[in-house]
């Protein structure tokens, strides 16, 4: 695998044919690994990409990352260097001159909106298709509701088979896969469900592949679920503004900015850092924005799972108001949000539904903000 991120690297400025596999901006662990994971798959076994792929093709993954802001992702980082992937030799968002690539055909993994002016020649991605989503009728896309963005990939990887030329580096794609599946079902726990039979499947498929036996599957899985969650929520060396950037997605439209952090930790549990509040404005500041909303996921040793959420005004208090009723009106999903008094400017809930995540929360947003004259 590392043999192949160097070539990756090494050929990146060069003028031959490349693909680039994107993940999304949150840059978590489903995003980051499905990149690597399908970009080795797809440069091994380019069926999917015959239209675009020439014999000199380079596919190449990319972390949805500035480098200086990779060190964030402190379950990425601990699950690619525990699998001896060299930091190094990945690729971040700012390793390529966008506006002078715009002959670089993409592959959108584990999202299928994107601000890229490059052609889309592929997608797979585990959300609901957004309504202002528009998408190249010669792209290949797969957009299936399951757990984990990794579950598609793997799936693929197995369908078009895997070669024994390559068994080393499928191994380590497979763990890179397996983790994020795990990690994403918060271990295919009933209280989350998050899990679809096509996670059980894949994961099982994969075990198989392994040598993870069915008398050690679930020790297995428990053990790696608990690394995962450690190494994500171990911010003891990120202070409060960094841990905005940690799992950051943002929502602009018309004129409005919407900044949604996400925290492996409880949002009560974030105002109460030292400085949050200066950092917040700070980070508002840079990111632009007029409303931010605060999104806590604790998950406790015994896997159980709390959530709640916090909704602050930066400058647009209406619109901040108009996002809390929109969030409580919702027929589609009830995020049984109960409000925390709290001294704190802002609104804050715990968010009994378990369930929700921000992939349901993110279109509920951008429908408000589209109704903004």
């Amino acid at each position: 695998m590392n043999a192949y991120l160097q070539r990756c690297r090494n050929v990146l400025k060069s003028s031959i044919n490349k693909i680039a596999v994107i993940g999304n901006e949150s840059c978590d662990l489903d995003s980051a690994v499905s990149a690597i994971a399908f970009a080795f798959h797809l440069q091994h076994s380019p069926k999917l990409l015959s239209p675009w792929y020439k014999p000199d093709t380079i596919v190449y993954p990319v972390l949805n990352v500035t480098r200086a802001e990779l060190p964030l992702k402190t379950e990425v980082t601990f699950f690619l260097k525990r699998q001896g992937i060299a930091l190094d030799e990945l690729i971040c968002r700012d390793d390529i001159d966008w506006p002078t690539e715009q002959a670089l055909n993409v592959v959108l993994v584990d999202h299928h909106l994107s601000s890229l002016n490059q052609n889309i020649v592929g997608i797979v991605d585990h959300r609901p298709v957004e309504a202002a989503a528009r998408f190249n009728p010669n792209a290949f896309k797969t957009i299936e509701l399951v757990g984990s963005c990794a579950t598609l990939v793997g799936r693929q990887l197995f369908s078009d088979g895997i070669s024994p030329e390559e068994r080393e580096g499928y191994n380590v794609a497979l763990e890179l896969l397996y983790a994020a599946i795990v990690l994403d079902t918060v271990n295919f726990s009933k209280e989350a469900d998050k899990a679809k039979p096509l996670d059980y499947d894949v994961a099982e498929r994969i075990e198989s592949q392994l040598q993870i036996t069915e008398q050690v599957r679930s020790m297995h899985r428990e053990q790696l679920f608990k690394s995962l969650v450690d190494a994500r929520s171990d911010v003891s060396e990120l202070n409060a503004y960094q841990l905005l950037l940690k799992d950051l997605k943002i929502i602009s439209q018309n004129d409005r900015t919407v900044a949604v952090p996400g925290f492996p930790m409880a949002v009560q549990e974030y105002i109460k850092l030292p400085e949050w509040r200066e950092h917040l404005n700070r980070f508002a500041t840079s990111t632009e924005s007029n409303v931010v909303i605060l999104l806590g996921m604790k998950v406790h040793p015994d896997g159980s799972v709390r959530r709640d959420v916090g909704v602050i005004p930066i400058d647009g208090t209406p619109l901040a108001e108009k996002i809390i009723a929109a969030l409580h009106a919702c027929q589609e999903i009830n995020f049984e949000l109960e409000e925390i008094p709290c001294s704190e400017n802002g609104t804050f809930y715990q968010q009994h539904n378990l369930k929700a995540s921000r992939k349901q929360l993110i279109p509920i947003v951008k429908n408000v903000l589209s109704t903004i004259q």
